[in-house]
């Protein structure tokens, strides 16, 4: 049963980390940017990275809330990364990307 939740719990944790950046990559897809997800191979990694650095880092430091700190860094993180796709769909005109 644990095997379970943890399976599901990775899942949650996943879908909400990245998939607000996969969203704008698709709508920035369907407008006409035919290469708009070439920068998820930059940022979903980098995404991940980020969140796992500011949970480690939380529990390092002996945060007394550790799982607020997670939900935080994965909705921050989340945010950063779909600004990001939207930043870059906005500097780049379609013939660049």
């Amino acid at each position: 049963m644990r095997l379970l939740q943890l399976i599901l719990m990775t899942a949650v944790f996943l879908t909400v980390l990245c998939g607000p950046a996969l969203l704008v990559a698709r709508k920035l897809y369907l407008r006409g940017y035919r290469l708009a997800t070439r920068p998820l191979r930059i940022i979903v990694p980098l995404q991940l990275i980020v969140a796992f650095g500011c949970i480690v880092a939380a529990d390092m430091y002996g945060e007394h809330n550790l799982a607020a700190m997670i939900v935080l860094a994965t909705f921050g993180t989340s945010a950063l990364g779909a600004g990001a796709m939207w930043a870059i769909g906005r500097v780049f005109p379609a013939r660049l990307m």
